[in-house]
């Protein structure tokens, strides 16, 4: 039988201490309120080097932004990876723009790799809407006395990757590789059912598709995803 050791003094030893919780990060982010609906705007970075004012949309699945910003803070550059798509609300469908911005920092919470959608006609009051759900290691509340945001660090959790939990990587694979397969075939095709010009547009479509999963499965290696989660 296995004996406990006793204390120098002959009594039983004390509990083993448990480790302290870690400290965890709370930012305030004064807001301001634009319109009839009182849409809470926030000052957002984006690639470290240019901040602008975002709508806090709690509805949004994602982030989106406009043109402009998306041309200063790079997307359009060479081999970024910038698919064309839609994108749909009560107005109906628009044309968009589907790519990855590499980071967003609001005050001190910062998330990385945020699969984003550019478009038009936002509004001239701000830049984009960001997603209640962007920044999935905090837990965002809105306090309407002190008109402030306020983000709260969530206590670190072994099955998030890279700021994502496995249903994130699932749903972006399997988003990212439906795109890359539908264009692909659809490029296979091109060239005996369409014109010239259509067959540019088709394989350009291909192209971009590819790079946004070869960016994603990338930024999976570089966090230990699991490839089961890919």
């Amino acid at each position: 039988m296995r004996r406990t050791p006793a204390t120098p003094d002959g009594g039983s030893p004390a509990p083993a201490p448990h480790a302290s919780p870690p400290d965890l990060a709370r930012f305030e982010v004064p807001y301001e309120n634009e319109g009839a609906t009182r849409r809470v705007i926030i000052p957002v970075t984006f690639n470290d080097n240019v901040t602008v004012p975002m709508a806090l949309d709690t509805g949004a699945p994602g982030m989106v932004i406009s043109i402009e910003l998306a041309a200063k803070i790079g997307v359009f550059k060479k081999d970024n990876g910038t698919l064309l798509t839609e994108t749909g609300g009560i107005g109906g469908r628009a044309p968009a723009i589907l790519t990855i911005v590499d980071s967003v920092t609001v005050a001190g919470a910062r998330d990385t790799f945020i699969p984003t959608t550019v478009t038009v006609g936002l509004s001239d009051k701000f830049d984009g809407l960001i997603g209640m759900n962007l920044l999935a290691n905090y837990t965002v509340s809105i306090d309407s006395q002190k008109q402030v945001v306020v983000f709260e660090e969530n206590p670190p959790r072994p099955d998030v990757r890279g700021g994502h939990d496995e249903g994130w990587w699932r749903r972006t694979f399997e988003d990212f590789r439906a795109s890359r397969d539908f264009w692909a075939g659809r490029a296979t095709t091109a060239k005996r059912e369409f014109s010239s010009r259509s067959t540019e547009f088709v394989e350009f479509q291909a192209r971009e598709a590819e790079r946004l999963l070869q960016r994603l499965d990338l930024y999976a290696s570089d966090n230990a995803v699991p490839r089961h989660w890919r």
